[in-house]
């Protein structure tokens, strides 16, 4: 096993704490599983992105046209339009 030291503000304490009683108070068992977690996480996000690749390339290239083109409008006359 690893020994590390880390600081960490209040509200993480207090959220790695109270998650460690489900861990039978074992803040290091706790915080490997977080971790573990985040990479499966990680990993699943890689493989949806890269399933849907042509998809979500074709979304962020018409939004840079229409960006680019100029049909977008601010949000000042966004809310002159429409009396806000």
């Amino acid at each position: 096993m690893i020994r590390r030291e880390i600081d960490l503000d209040e509200e993480s304490d207090q959220i790695l704490s109270g998650l460690a009683q489900d861990y039978q108070g074992d803040a290091g068992k706790a915080a490997a599983d977080l971790l573990h977690v985040h990479k499966s996480v990680e990993g699943f996000a890689d493989e949806c992105e890269e399933a849907h690749k042509d998809s979500l390339l074709a979304q962020r290239d018409r939004s840079e046209r229409g960006f680019l083109e100029g049909r977008f409008v601010n949000w000042e006359e966004v809310k002159g339009r429409n009396g806000l």
